[in-house]
């Protein structure tokens, strides 16, 4: 089993951390690397994160890296009818 509770857990397995502002109604994905690499990768889910605009504090939804292979079903895909 793999530990995604970390910034630099979700960031080695490729995953995505990305905050919604319920006031604003817009998504941002976080860099993960760049949060990394700045010294924030052993910090653990939950983080309270703010919107950029108007500083209401954020959601977080972690997601699943996307496929790679164009065969694949994926999180994203709609399924065939």
């Amino acid at each position: 089993m793999i530990d995604l509770g970390t910034l630099a857990s979700l960031h080695e397995h490729r995953h995505r951390l990305d905050a919604y502002c319920p006031r604003c109604g817009r998504w941002a994905e976080l860099d993960l690397a760049a949060m990394v690499a700045a010294g924030y990768g052993e910090r653990r889910l939950p983080l309270r994160v703010r919107c950029r605009d108007c500083g209401e504090v954020g959601r977080l939804q972690v997601r699943p890296p996307v496929p790679m292979r164009l065969d694949s079903v994926g999180w994203i895909s709609v399924p065939a009818r």
